[in-house]
């Protein structure tokens, strides 16, 4: 039983730990590098229409850069999925599906919000649910992995 709980608590300085990393790298990538445009003296641009950044990288796909199409619905999607599998992990009260949904959306559209202010990005709603639904990727997952651990955890209490 000792063993369990400083298990937990090994697993859970871990998992702050990586999470705290990986909000310094997204902040480097939302705010700073410039791989990613991030450079001072953007125009402020932003769209407040749902879905017409997306449709238009749709329907324009055969004169957008792959890339370009790639790190800007992909990558946004990829870069909230961690934030859907440790916040549910580090935070109890955060375990629900909508409780991660209304915190990845809140978190993305302050650094939307931030973007736009610093003018080192635009503000763009498309980023919000596409930033969104990484984070209800990531708790799925998270979801899953939690399930699955307790399952052969009943199997391993089962065969002793």
């Amino acid at each position: 039983m000792i063993f369990s709980v400083q298990f937990k608590k090994s697993a859970r300085i871990v998992c702050g730990t990586l999470f705290f990393l990986y909000l310094f790298y997204l902040a480097y990538v939302l705010f700073l590098s410039p791989s990613f445009g991030r450079t001072l003296g953007v125009p402020r641009e932003y769209n407040l229409s749902p879905f017409k950044t997306i449709s238009n990288y749709i329907i324009y796909r055969s004169y957008v850069n792959p890339k370009t199409l790639i790190i800007n619905i992909i990558g946004n999607i990829v870069a909230f999925m961690p934030m859907g599998f440790f916040v549910p992990i580090l935070f109890r009260n955060k375990r629900t599906f909508l409780k991660v949904i209304i915190f990845s959306a809140l978190v993305s559209l302050v650094v939307e919000l931030l973007q736009y202010k610093l003018v080192v990005g635009s503000f763009d709603i498309d980023d919000i649910i596409l930033n969104t639904v990484g984070g209800a990727i990531g708790y799925i997952i998270f979801n899953l992995t939690y399930k699955i651990y307790g399952f052969l955890r009943q199997l391993k209490k089962g065969k002793t």
